[in-house]
């Protein structure tokens, strides 16, 4: 399609063509051939006037108890600027729509449909075109970073090539995206093989770590996770592990509708305990849906299970479903392996990614990451806010 033919589809899309009533909504055609339906109840909560909110904030000061669920226009029409016009019963208060806006927030099944991201999925054969970009890039301008927080969107992960390996470098980088979150670990954690240190946390210990939702028992788990590899060992060991958790939840789903359903209902409890200092829980479902059944985020982590309080009879068939569900995210074929060399640093998702390590041996004690971690909001509205400029731009 060429850019001339899209101005006129955009435009048709945002034209509106027709406006008819029935006693509780509003029928709008557009030029296109789309039909959307807008409740009165629905308009009327959506007025920005100076009087009902802050269109420029999104600041509401409408209560939805000063008028009747039944409310009904005085009358309706659309002027040559294509803009919807509202007089309302019975205080004659009147709202004006912009026609893109109305478009833009249509709640016809197809526009909802059309407005779901959909997350690129992946398995271990992500290795041959990893979603990666180089330092130098991230820091030239906003058309890089954008395409980073698009990996993390997309993927759940991104890998930042060629950092340098300066304490403070992974702080730099964090913050230009949000506030670093404070953690029973400190806002930045050292992680180096420490027999001492491994019992306050696994990831300074040297065993077999399998993917895993890090924080598990938190009731809000880090965002989005930050490791800077400042040394690695020389022999491979310590190699860092990737799962794409929606991945594996998709492939259940196929599989075993029954184990799906089960890990979605159902809760499973997580426990921190240590030293009398930190005694955390939370229980929650392993699959976490919207109200259309796609997917928000999972909670895995067999490092720090608690006993399962389940109905009885609930129990066996769960264990089924979980055990299936671990042979899925433990298995080659969905792993991604990369060992990281000083100079690489990776953010992905905790929601979504699950991360692991291969054991360190005991006469290779080198590697040292730095870990941090920022909420997923602050990268939603970065990449939001990157998008709206650069499109000004042109």
């Amino acid at each position: 399609m060429s850019y001339s033919n899209l101005a006129i589809d955009l435009s048709q899309q945002y034209q509106i063509s027709k406006v008819q009533q029935d006693h509780r909504k509003l029928f709008v055609d557009w030029g296109d051939g789309h039909r959307s339906t807008f409740h009165y109840i629905w308009l009327r909560d959506n007025c920005y006037c100076s009087g009902c909110g802050d269109p420029k904030h999104g600041e509401k000061r409408f209560r939805l108890v000063d008028v009747p669920l039944d409310i009904k226009p005085l009358s309706v029409r659309w002027d040559s600027g294509n803009a919807l016009e509202i007089v309302w019963k019975p205080d004659g208060h009147k709202s004006i729509y912009d026609a893109q806006w109305l478009r833009q927030h249509c709640y016809s099944a197809t526009e909802r449909e059309h407005r779901q991201h959909r997350p690129i999925l992946w398995d271990s054969n992500i290795v041959t075109n990893l979603p990666q970009i180089a330092y130098e890039e991230v820091q030239t301008g906003d058309k890089h970073r954008l395409q980073l927080l698009k990996h993390l969107r997309d993927y759940g992960i991104c890998f930042v090539r060629n950092v340098p390996t300066q304490k403070g470098e992974l702080e730099s980088l964090a913050q230009s995206f949000g506030p670093l979150l404070e953690t029973n670990y400190g806002r930045v954690f050292e992680i180096v093989v420490d027999p001492e240190e491994s019992q306050k946390s696994v990831a300074n210990s040297q065993i077999n770590l399998i993917p895993h939702t890090d924080d598990a028992y938190q009731y809000a788990p880090p965002g989005i996770i930050f490791f800077h590899c400042l040394m690695a060992n020389n022999d491979g060991s310590g190699q860092s592990t990737f799962v794409d958790g929606f991945q594996i939840a998709e492939v259940l789903r196929q599989e075993d509708r029954e184990a799906f359903d089960l890990l979605c209902r159902y809760e499973v409890p997580f426990r921190k305990y240590y030293s009398n200092r930190i005694d955390m829980r939370f229980s929650s479902p392993v699959f976490c849906l919207d109200s259309g059944g796609n997917l928000k985020e999972v909670r895995i982590s067999n490092l720090f299970p608690a006993p399962l309080d389940l109905p009885e009879e609930i129990i066996e068939p769960f264990y089924a479903a979980y055990r299936k569900l671990m042979q899925l995210y433990t298995h080659p074929k969905y792993c991604l392996k990369q060992g990281l060399q000083p100079g690489d640093l990776v953010m992905f998702d905790n929601h979504r990614i699950l991360h692991g390590r291969n054991a360190i041996g005991i006469q290779n004690q080198r590697r040292h990451l730095r870990y941090c971690s920022v909420d997923r909001d602050y990268f939603q509205s970065w990449r939001r806010l990157l998008e709206k400029n650069l499109s000004f731009q042109g």
